[in-house]
């Protein structure tokens, strides 16, 4: 699935990197990327990650997870051997280790008692899939291969470059004398459970392959056995059970790019979604990517409160530059898809409306491959939007019009608010044009601060108080090098 369009201007793109990296090993992207428009699967993920936040079921999960990581890496070795019995081997020891993550997580999970309807319903499959006629009979081959194999004793006789291999009858074992004869090397004590040293994933060379076969010749009935396991279970993996494996790794990589919030003391909460919602409030919010950033940094988190009551359906946000203007619009964009695909949001306590689409209206270069200008391609993308937007949509606009003149700024911005409140939609407008602030009941005023004794300190703060009138005219002044300071320069100049 592609990105939304709105992805990169509200910052989605940089998250969505963060929390699945660049490869999305189990494809769960799609799932970040589509917005869900229905409520019952909203609530059934809100309830999945609720029920991840507990210990216990975090620990069952977890663990599920990496004994299924090794099993698919135990396959993919099984696939690329080159000696037929190395390749079976490796087969049968992933079907060990799926039997374990199979009987662990059932019994983990069903001890948990998950309260989500998500969890709940796998641990149903897991208790069905224990008793199936199919995953009895992968046990109890597995047994008997795994049998077979260990009652395997062989003998190897190394004589210069020649190498035996026969049946072991009780030869004597020189283990033990060998490590008397090198224990006064030992610089200390080591415990002997941990001589031993599990054999890696790589490919065996010829001498090994060539032991293998003869030790194969010499048993043939019990390696029989090891090769009718490999055909009866050449696929053994339940599709339901692949599935949860793949699927739960989009709520676990969420989380634990969550997980840094919490332990700096930030709240992270689950949305109220309405779907015909006439007030919206989101308390203590902040930028996601923005915070992770500051947290990695030790910097401090900015957090912002934003009310909506009706008939009031568009903020208007004005201020100095760099105030924080287009960091909240940003947040408010997120909080919407995040709500929207059931993930918990940063904030204390959020109430929204659960959209039915989101447009963002952020400046652009100009295309060169078009003959359009600026302001022709900003008139045809916001008509297009307001043509196909309803009264549940929301509509983020960043410095709408700023390549034209002020006058026909205001002029166009007041006419595409005033489609946006016969609509009914929920906009989010950032502008040096106070003016728009008061223009109906519908719109609301909101302004990013500075420090009250020092005006060229933000706070970074944007609350909600009428517009002041200096935003616009400070922001021309320090763009044109024209404020008091520069101007008193030239003048000694």
């Amino acid at each position: 699935m592609e990105e939304p369009a709105y992805f990169r201007d509200l910052n989605l793109d940089r998250v969505e990197t963060d929390v699945f990296g660049a490869g999305d090993e189990y494809d769960v992207v799609p799932h970040f990327r589509c917005p869900l428009d229905d409520q019952a699967l909203i609530q059934l993920r809100q309830a999945v990650f609720a029920d991840l936040d507990r210990a216990d079921v975090r620990a069952a999960v977890d663990d599920f997870v990496r004994r299924m990581r090794v099993v698919r890496e135990r396959l993919h070795t099984a696939r690329r051997a080159s000696e037929p019995y190395e390749g079976q081997r490796w087969h049968l020891e992933a079907a060990v280790q799926y039997c374990d993550a199979v009987l662990t997580l059932r019994t983990e999970l069903s001890d948990a008692e998950p309260a989500s309807s998500g969890l709940q319903g796998i641990v149903a499959h897991l208790d069905a899939y224990h008793d199936s006629a199919a995953f009895r009979t992968l046990r109890h081959d597995r047994s008997a291969a795994v049998g077979a194999l260990a009652s395997v004793h062989y003998g190897i006789w190394i004589d210069g470059a020649r190498v035996t291999v026969g049946s072991y009858d009780d030869e004597p074992d020189y283990t033990e004398e060998v490590e008397q004869a090198f224990a006064r090397f030992r610089a200390v004590d080591v415990d002997s459970t941990q001589l031993s040293v599990p054999r890696g994933s790589g490919p065996l060379d010829h001498v090994e392959a060539s032991v293998l076969a003869c030790t194969a010749k010499i048993f043939p009935a019990h390696f029989e056995v090891l090769d009718r396991f490999c055909r009866d279970h050449h696929t053994f993996l339940d599709p339901v059970t692949v599935l949860f494996d793949r699927e739960i790794h989009f709520y676990l990589s969420y989380l634990d790019y969550l997980a840094p919030l919490g332990e700096n003391g930030l709240h992270v909460t689950t949305p109220v979604l309405a779907e015909d919602a006439v007030s919206e409030s989101l308390v203590d919010v902040y930028d996601l990517p923005l915070a992770v950033q500051c947290v990695a940094q030790d910097r401090q988190v900015v957090v912002n409160t934003v009310t909506l009551d009706a008939p009031e359906r568009i903020l208007v946000i004005s201020g100095p530059n760099n105030g924080g203007k287009t960091t909240l619009a940003r947040t408010i964009g997120q909080l919407h898809h995040l709500a929207r695909i059931g993930c918990p949001v940063p904030g204390r306590e959020v109430r929204i409306l659960a959209c039915d689409a989101m447009y963002t209206h952020f400046e652009r270069q100009e295309d060169l491959t078009t003959l359009a200008g600026r302001l022709q391609s900003e008139l045809i993308a916001l008509h297009a939007t307001v043509s196909t937007a309803t009264s549940r949509s929301l509509i983020v606009m960043n410095e709408m019009f700023s390549s034209t003149t002020v006058t026909d700024a205001q002029y166009l911005s007041q006419k595409i608010l005033e489609r946006i409140t016969a609509l009914g939609a929920i906009g989010v407008c950032v502008t040096f044009l106070d003016e728009l602030a008061t223009m109906n009941q519908a719109t609301v005023s909101m302004v990013s601060t500075v420090d009250p004794h020092d005006a060229r300190r933000r706070t970074f703060q944007v609350l909600r108080k009428p517009a002041d009138g200096h935003a616009y005219a400070h922001a021309l002044a320090e763009k044109y090098g024209l404020t008091r300071d520069e101007i008193r320069v030239r003048m000694r100049a």
